[in-house]
């Protein structure tokens, strides 16, 4: 799938139609080249699931009905529900990671440059994925402590980038936190909240697509951090 171009998003209830734009965007991701087509097939529609009911909504027996498969078939494939359910965070996180590091790496190394680009990378991130997106935000909660733990770290780290960015700007007067430094970290917070929930409503139909959107949250960011001009 061209990630230039969000996928439709289809009402929530739509089991079917959902589970087709999840496969449809597993397909050329490498870090789910592991996978085989049926295994595939049943993370797509256990994401579809977990987006219609949640996580924990949603039992095993669950998803190989909706795909067809006798119970014991889905543990050809994965360990059980909590394995499923990590499998789609985790790969929703080395997605927007690999997204971030990109635009990070392609912009100038001042900091207002920089945070134009992760703020920008952020927001595309989760446009042109939104059921992913919604998913990843929404469900990691319903996984293993040792497995939250480690979806955990990874906001964390996520978090430590853009609140680098920002202590870098506000030494060098491109920003004025709110507090000062000791403020990066709610105001890090604060730009990752705002990005993040474009994916409930965001409509790719609509008349804002999905570049100009990204660029109007550069800018709406930048005034929260009392970037300068």
């Amino acid at each position: 799938m061209n990630e230039c171009l969000p996928p439709d998003v289809l009402p929530v209830n739509d089991l079917a139609g959902n589970a087709a734009i999840f496969l449809a965007d597993f397909e050329d991701q490498s870090d789910l080249s592991r996978l085989g087509p049926t295994a595939r097939r049943v993370l797509a529609t256990a994401a579809a699931l977990f987006l219609e009911r949640g996580a924990a909504g949603t039992s095993v027996r669950d998803v190989t009905r909706a795909c067809g498969l006798t119970p014991g078939a889905l543990y050809n494939h994965f360990a059980s529900k909590d394995d499923l359910l990590y499998t789609l965070v985790e790969h929703g996180q080395v997605r927007m990671r690999r997204r971030l590091d990109e635009a990070l790496a392609g912009a100038a190394a001042d900091p207002v440059a920089q945070f134009g680009a992760f703020v920008r990378g952020y927001v595309v991130g989760h446009l042109v994925a939104p059921l992913l997106a919604r998913v990843t935000r929404r469900e990691y909660l319903h996984l293993s402590p040792a497995r939250v733990e480690l979806v955990v770290a990874e906001r964390r780290s996520i978090r430590r980038d853009l609140t680098a960015i920002l202590l870098a700007g506000q030494d060098g007067g491109a920003f004025r936190l709110i507090g000062g430094p000791a403020g990066a970290t709610g105001q890090a917070l604060m730009v990752l909240d705002m990005c993040s929930r474009t994916s409930d409503w965001f409509d790719p139909h609509g008349p804002v697509g999905v570049v100009e959107l990204a660029q109007r949250y550069v800018q709406a960011a930048a005034r929260l951090v009392g970037a300068s001009g």
